[in-house]
């Protein structure tokens, strides 16, 4: 292989897929999609060659990072104070909560701003609601404003944890109670099933957009995935634009982000949130509440790293 160019996606013989991120005479320095390190591999020039060729499929979080730093000490490229492993994460929130997801402190309700209480208080009050059948019967009758009315108490649980300048109001998305029904059909049916289904989901995307015609694309991911994730924590996640392309960007997560609602960010981002649950369960995580609760605690600003390496333009 020849004509090796900085930001070209290659596939490695035993590495697999990575992106190339600094080329030096005698080396290439390859970022690669299952690295758990800050910095990219160094490969020895022209030995290495031999076992780089042009990548045939791609990956949207690889192909978009960006922002390496030449550290001077390993001779390497890393993400200059950005880029998280699990190994460090997970160190990051045992500072936190030194028994992990048991920590008597997590969890306990006695900070009002405690997310996991409210997520979980949230999860409690749509069970006695809209759970077991209820929501359903209630949309069989017709009862569109008694379906509003709980699912507003179900989000009023919340709304602190989830309000963002750029979400819509779920509030007035309920105002229209014919498109309402439609949102509620669609609700139940993706609660339904055994696991996540594109149809079902695409259906309730579909219900979000003409229930909330004037919100943004963006907007409308938190009324599509809210109550799904307060249902379901064990099968569905929540979806904030702006956090998820932050955390997915600094945890490595596999987002394929795209603006308005859709199977594939969603499918991806449950793929991702799914396999760093299992990585949690050690520490004691139940569901994707945990997971939620570990992406804002490692991610928070007062644990970010201060840059010590010089950025490389």
């Amino acid at each position: 292989m020849s004509g090796l160019e900085n930001g070209m996606m290659v596939q490695h013989a035993s590495l697999g897929l990575g992106k190339i991120v600094a080329l030096e005479e005698k080396a290439v320095h390859v970022f690669f999609a299952v690295s758990d390190a800050r910095f990219a591999t160094k490969l020895r020039l022209p030995m290495a060659l031999a076992l780089l060729a042009p990548a045939a499929t791609t990956n949207a979080w690889l192909s978009r990072l960006s922002g390496f730093s030449f550290d001077a000490k390993t001779g390497r490229y890393g993400l200059a104070g950005q880029w998280l492993s699990h190994a460090d994460a997970a160190a990051r929130f045992l500072e936190v909560f030194p028994k992990g997801f048991a920590d008597p402190s997590y969890g306990d309700g006695t900070d009002k701003r405690d997310r996991v209480a409210r997520w979980r208080r949230a999860h409690e009050v749509y069970a006695e609601t809209l759970g077991d059948g209820e929501g359903e019967r209630l949309l069989a009758a017709g009862d569109i404003g008694g379906l509003v009315e709980r699912a507003l108490r179900v989000e009023r649980t919340v709304r602190p944890l989830h309000k963002d300048a750029d979400n819509a109001s779920f509030e007035d998305a309920l105002k229209d109670l014919g498109a309402a029904r439609g949102y509620f059909a669609a609700l139940f049916a993706l609660l339904a099933a055994q696991a996540p289904e594109r149809s079902r989901f695409e259906a309730l995307a579909a219900a979000v957009a003409a229930m909330a015609p004037g919100a943004t694309q963006e907007a409308r991911w938190p009324l599509v995935t809210l109550l799904p994730f307060v249902a379901r924590p064990d099968l569905h996640m929540l979806l904030r634009p702006r956090f998820a392309c932050e955390v997915g960007h600094r945890l490595g997560l596999e987002l394929a982000f795209e603006p308005q609602p859709n199977w594939s960010t969603y499918s991806a981002l449950l793929r991702s949130t799914e396999l760093l649950l299992e990585r949690l369960r050690p520490l004691g995580a139940r569901d994707h509440v945990d997971v939620e609760a570990f992406m804002h605690v490692v991610t928070a600003k007062h644990a970010r790293p201060k840059p010590h390496v010089q950025v490389v333009t």
